[in-house]
Formats: structure tokens, C-alpha cells, sequence
């Protein structure tokens, strides 16, 4: 996470966005910026989502609680990558291990992240389906639109969306060549530069886009030892990306997209707080050296290091074949090689330090009809994928795990919406997953007694089905409801004999409403939801290399959500999003204790997000001025809600001065993110207490920068 803690709400940070609109004498019902302004009359604009898998379809006549980031509000807010996202979406959370990330959807998430198990919310870019949590954090390049669909997604996603999907859409080159270029730098000696080209290659049906991203940055965590790297928490990262769009007859194309990214950095920084799980001393802490600074570290002499490579090339080919029905091929393959080293205690005793790399590859295949008439809408398709890894894990140069893992995925689906009425329309679908792994260990360690060598396979099948209702009560209201269920397949423990665990499932249930009111200048969305979740996956420490990998018995989980945009006046801009949930185990016995009753990990129960902005029109363009905050309530990072593993609640501030010009070519942006320099965490680790103890994440303090975007 860079600098964007503190940004929020699903239409964040319009500053250019409205200095862009503010010029423009006249409504585009079909742009995806989030507000219009006819000759001074402000008005909410549509939204368009791809998310149902349907085409292109206003997200307020979606039935779902789904939450938009256009490509203007990814420039003006400086939304870098997921990592930015929690703070902006109702119910979304993340936490980190190392280089790894763990994302929460509505209390449904998972902190198995190791090779042999999946996450919990899924991540698609541009329909592909990102199977490794070490992956999905790169910075943003040239994206179109982030949908954020909250729920479980087990009929037209399936795979593991058991908690919602996060899909990030990417820009199309369109037939107009055009090109930007932009710089920023900030504190901590933040560089960024980069640009994008679109156009023409061959006449009119030849379309092609290219961009580049490079940032870097010094450490943000400082490192004490002189015998040590010097920080950690820095950035070196170079992403590309390509287009290439093929236009055909009858409205038919074809779209290969290629994609690269190359991380160097130090990873991720913990600090001990010299406490145990047990409320201890840990042995060793008359040892640790422990900073007051809360951005500085004691960091032993090894040189930590994260590399991570990941490259991937999609082909998408949609055929016309009448005017209501569609065939759509995507094909996909994706290489994520992953090395790193780090000091695993986050102190100066040479506690526990980790090797890891990691090798993975993927291809999949996507094949669907879609087909949609004033009152009969339907998509059907089979889903298939592949995916090998091998993986190599030492610990203290002594303890090893070597790994490999093949997954095979199958899937056949349906679902349709048909209109009872010109105002109530019914929703049935259905979903078939099959996942077959393969599974090797060998696993080596000092204590002959403890080695152990594993050759299993297993296979999992569930179907998941979907109803729903809504209603339109006129062209700017719709009521709906949801009855669904999510599957999410078994795994294997890398650190057991016995490592075979099952699969988990929820039923949602969930009803909601959108609404526009006081000619469009007022946006409400309101869901309210009820899960059972059954045969959680869920992970505790043991000791030293040892987890424990359980599927506790059920869990509850209830919630609301409310999502305002409002513009009472042409220069002022109002936003407040809030969510509530209470998500709880219901039975379950871990490791650490028993955690019947206790909070699910990762889920505040309140969440607010507020955010005001003023628009100010001069002769040369348009000045904007925002301000926002975020708060949420405090949350566990493990099932028995020990207060040493636990975040209290925390408001996070953050400032935009933004300028752009008459003719939108030119924006200049100014930005402090953390203004209060918070010291919080987001995730911690449990170790034993003959070593260090627990420790928690250190997040980016006060940050500030200038960004600079020109458009050709």
C-alpha cells in the first residue's frame, strides 16, 4: 500500500472527474465517470458493468451490491492497485502475510495462503481468473474500471468466489490516437513515470494500445542495525502492457492482451510486541531490541529480498452470430515466478528467518452464449483450468518443504433473467464445479521424527445454484432479493502428514434496493444480508514451522450495507458509505483455545467512510479541493480474538488539491495520505514463545506528493 489508505467510497475522489464535466455542455448517458453536468445542472451519471456476463449493463439495474471505480476516479484518487480498495468498498478488507494477501469479503475470506490451498475472494483481470495471492497486488496500469461484485459469485464465477470477485477491466484501444504521459514524486523519495498510446495499426480494423508504469520509492520503515538492510517496505516495480484489437463484421472481434511486471523489493514489515498468544513474555525478548519509533525496526543481519515476476497473455474472441445471441471464447495463460527471503521474528535476534520460491503457471479456457431480447436474458458456459506449481520452503536454513501441486478445474453454467412483468423479473442459475488436485511433500527437518514425505490426490464436485427477484418500482428505483450458495474446493496443509482438509460452502441470503432521487443528484444503495457458513477453512499456528489447517463447524454472519452519493449544490460533492457485520463462529475449537462465539478474522463491525469536496471553476479550468475520512471499528487477525493479535479501531485522513484544464489535457494534482501519521496494523503473526512472540504489520505513516498527467 502506498498512499492511499485513507481513500474511500465507490465513486471516491471525483477531482478531475468533475473538472473534466465541468466544461462539458451536455449528458453522456453511456460514460463511466460517475457525474454529469449539463450547463451547471449537476447529475449522477450511469455506470456501466460487464460483471453479469451479459454485455454492458447499468450497474443501479444490476441486482447486486457491486461497487464501481471508474477510470477517472483510478486517476484522480490515485487508487494504485487492490491494496488501496478496503478503504473505498463497504464490507472489504484485507490483511497481509509477507508478499502475500488475504482479502475479505463480508467476514468470507482466508489466511491460507500457501501453495495447496485457494483464496477465498477472487481476483479477475479481464475475465481471467488469478489463482496466486502473490500476484494480485501490482500497481494499476491503464484500467478502465475496478467492479467489486460483494457475495458469493458461485454461479457465473465459481472458482473459489466464495466471499464476492474483485474484476479489473483494462482499457480498450479505440480507432482516435491519442497518448498520455505522467509523473509523480512524493516522500520517501517516491518516483513515478509512465504513459499509454492507442490507435489505429491497420486502418480502422486493426486497433492497438501499449502502456508502461515505473515506481519506486525508499523504504518506509527505517532499520536501526548498521549490521542490516537499510529499510523496508521500499518498491522497484516495472509494469507493461498491451492490446491488440481485432474488428471484425457484424459487430464480432478478437482481443489479445499481453501482460509483464517485474517487483524488487524488501518485504513487508513486522514489528514483535514481546507478548505471547498466551499472555506471556516470550523467551527470548530480554534479546529484541524493540524501537519506539513504530516506523523503525532492529532488523539482524540477513538481507531480505522480494523478487516476483509475473507475466500472462490472454486471447478473447467474441462472435456475432444474431443480433441477440453472442459466442465468447477466452483463453488464457499465466506464469507467476515468486523468490524471497525474510527476517520472519521483524527483530534483531536471528530468530526465524524463511527462504521461499515458488514457480506457478495456469492456463484456462472460458467458453460461453450469451443471449438477451427485451425480456429474456441468459448466459451458458463451460470453464476449465489448469494449473501446476512447484514450491521450495526452508526455514532457518534447516527446516524444508518441497512441494508440488496440480489443479484441475471444471465447470458447466447457467443463468437467466426473465421479465414476469414490464416491472418484476425473476433470476435462476445454476453451476456444476469440479477440482481435482494432486498434491507431493517432502518435507526434511533436523529431528528424523518429524520428516515426513505425502503423495495424495482428491477430488471435490458441488453444484451451486441461484434465485432471485426484483422489482422496479419506476425507472429509478429497483428492489431486489437473492437466495445463493458458494463452494469453495478442499486443499492439502503443506506443513502436515495429515494434510488433507474439505471444502467450505455458504447460503446467502440477501435483499437490497437502488435508488436515484431529487433528479438524479442522489444515489442510495442499501443491501441487507444473512450468511451460513458451514466447513470453514481455517489456519493456527502450532509452532516453528507447524500449522494447523481445520475446518471449523459453521459460522453466521448478518450485515447491512448503505452506499450515498449526493450533490445538494453544483459546487459540493457529499459521500457516506457504512457497513455493519456481525460475523461470528458458531463452534469451533482451534488449536489456541476455544473460539465458539468469537469474532470471524477480518471483520470490523462498523466501517464508515466519509468524504466532502468543493468544486471551484476559474477562467483556465477547474480547481477542486477534497477531504476524506475512513474508520473502522476494531478487528482480530485470528479465530480466538486475543487481544495481542487484535487492531483497535482507527480513522485514517487524507487531502486532494487537484487542477485540470479547460480542454482536460492537462491535471495537477496535490496529496497527503495518513495525515495523522496513524500507526496501525492490518495483519499479525503468531510465533511460539521461545521466540519472539506475536507480530503486527507496520503500514506507510504521513505521505505527500505531486502528481503531474498530460494528455495528447
Amino acid at each position: 500500500m502506498r498512499h492511499s489508505f485513507g481513500l474511500f467510497s465507490a465513486t471516491l475522489l471525483f477531482t478531475s472527474l468533475i473538472a473534466g464535466t465541468h466544461a462539458q455542455t451536455g449528458p453522456d448517458a453511456t460514460s463511466t465517470s460517475n457525474i454529469e453536468t449539463p450547463q451547471k445542472v449537476l447529475e449522477l451519471k450511469n455506470i456501466v458493468v460487464t460483471g453479469t456476463k451479459e454485455g454492458e449493463v447499468d450497474v443501479q439495474q444490476v441486482p447486486a451490491a457491486i461497487s464501481v471505480f471508474t477510470a477517472e476516479d483510478i486517476q484522480a484518487a490515485s487508487i494504485n492497485s487492490i491494496e488501496d480498495l478496503p478503504s473505498l468498498t463497504p464490507g472489504l478488507t484485507l490483511t497481509r502475510n509477507g508478499q502475500s494477501s488475504r482479502l475479505y469479503l463480508r467476514g468470507i475470506g482466508s489466511n491460507l495462503d500457501f501453495i495447496g490451498s485457494d483464496p477465498s475472494v477472487a481476483v479477475h483481470i479481464d475475465g481471467v481468473y488469478q489463482s496466486r495471492t502473490t500476484g494480485i497486488l501490482n500497481d494499476f496500469l491503464d484500467v478502465e474500471r475496478v467492479e467489486v461484485l460483494r457475495g458469493p459469485q458461485g454461479t457465473l464465477y465459481g472458482r473459489n468466489s466464495t466471499g464476492g470477485t474483485i474484476n479489473v477491466m483494462t482499457k480498450l484501444p479505440e480507432a482516435k490516437t491519442e497518448a498520455k504521459v505522467f509523473a509523480e514524486a512524493g516522500s520517501y523519495n517516491f518516483l513515478s513515470a509512465g504513459g499509454s498510446i492507442s490507435g489505429a495499426v491497420a486502418g480502422d480494423q486493426v486497433l492497438g494500445r501499449l502502456a508502461v508504469l515505473k515506481t519506486e520509492h525508499d523504504p518506509y520503515v527505517k532499520n536501526s542495525n548498521p549490521d542490516g538492510v537499510d529499510g523496508l517496505l521500499d518498491d522497484d516495480t516495472l509494469s507493461t502492457r498491451g492490446t491488440l484489437r481485432f474488428l471484425m463484421n457484424e459487430g464480432s472481434e478478437l482481443i489479445l492482451r499481453a501482460d509483464y511486471s517485474d517487483v524488487d523489493r524488501n518485504p513487508g514489515a513486522y514489528k514483535t510486541t514481546l507478548k505471547t498468544t498466551a499472555g506471556g513474555t516470550p523467551s527470548l525478548a530480554g534479546s529484541v531490541d524493540l524501537p519506539d519509533n513504530p516506523w523503525t525496526l532492529n532488523v539482524n543481519d540477513i538481507d531480505p529480498f522480494a523478487k516476483i515476476e509475473n507475466w500472462g497473455t490472454s486471447a478473447e474472441y467474441t462472435r456475432k452470430l444474431s443480433p441477440e445471441l453472442s459466442l465468447v471464447s477466452l483463453t488464457a495463460y499465466r506464469e507467476l515466478d515468486t523468490n524471497l527471503l525474510e527476517d520472519t521474528d521483524g527483530s534483531n535476534v536471528p530468530a526465524i528467518a524463511t527462504s521461499y520460491v515458488e514457480l506457478q503457471d495456469q492456463i484456462s479456457e472460458e467458453l460461453r452464449l450469451q443471449y438477451k431480447d427485451s425480456r429474456l436474458e441468459w448466459v451458458f458456459g463451460l470453464y476449465y483450468l489448469l494449473e501446476n506449481q512447484e514450491a521450495d520452503t526452508n526455514i532457518n536454513g534447516v527446516v524444508r518443504f518441497d512441494v508440488e501441486s496440480e489443479t484441475r478445474a471444471y465447470a458447466l453454467f447457467g443463468q437467466a433473467a426473465y421479465a414476469l412483468t414490464p416491472e418484476l423479473s425473476a433470476t435462476l442459475g445454476l453451476r456444476y464445479s469440479d477440482e481435482r488436485k494432486a498434491y507431493q511433500n517432502l518435507h526434511n527437518h533436523p529431528n528424523p521424527a518429524n520428516e515426513f514425505t505425502v503423495d495424495q490426490s482428491a477430488s471435490w464436485n458441488a453444484w451451486s445454484p441461484k434465485f432471485g427477484l426484483d422489482y422496479s418500482l419506476d425507472s429509478n428505483t429497483l428492489l431486489y432479493s437473492a437466495i445463493s450458495r458458494g463452494f469453495k474446493s478442499g486443499g492439502y496443509n503443506m506443513t502436515s502428514s495429515l494434510p488433507e482438509f474439505d471444502p467450505e460452502y455458504v447460503w446467502s441470503y440477501e435483499v437490497g434496493t437502488k435508488l436515484e432521487r431529487l433528479n438524479r443528484k442522489l444515489r442510495t444503495n442499501i443491501s441487507v444480508f444473512y450468511y451460513d457458513y458451514s466447513d470453514l477453512q481455517v489456519q493456527d499456528f502450532v509452532r516453528v514451522g507447524v500449522l494447523s489447517v481445520s475446518n471449523a463447524a459453521d459460522a453466521t454472519i448478518r450485515g447491512f450495507e448503505i452506499e450515498n452519493q449526493w450533490m445538494p449544490v453544483y459546487d459540493i460533492l457529499l459521500e457516506l458509505d457504512y457497513a455493519f457485520l456481525d460475523a461470528e463462529y458458531d463452534k469451533y475449537n482451534s488449536p489456541q483455545g476455544d473460539a465458539s462465539g468469537h469474532d470471524l478474522i477480518a471483520s470490523p463491525r462498523h466501517k464508515i467512510n466519509l468524504a466532502s469536496q468543493y468544486f471551484h471553476d476559474i477562467q483556465s479550468g477547474t480547481l477542486s479541493y477534497r477531504l476524506e475520512y475512513t474508520w473502522q471499528d476494531e478487528q482480530f487477525f485470528t479465530a480466538p480474538n486475543q487481544d495481542v493479535s487484535r487492531q483497535g479501531a482507527y480513522g485514517l485522513v487524507n487531502m486532494r488539491i487537484a487542477y485540470q484544464t479547460t480542454d482536460e489535457k492537462c491535471q495537477l494534482q496535490f496529496y497527503g495520505e495518513n495525515l495523522t501519521n496513524r500507526n496501525y496494523s492490518t495483519s499479525s503473526r503468531e510465533f511460539p514463545s521461545a521466540t519472539v512472540g506475536v507480530t503486527k504489520d507496520i503500514n506507510p505513516p504521513r505521505t505527500f506528493g505531486v502528481k503531474y498527467i498530460h494528455g495528447f
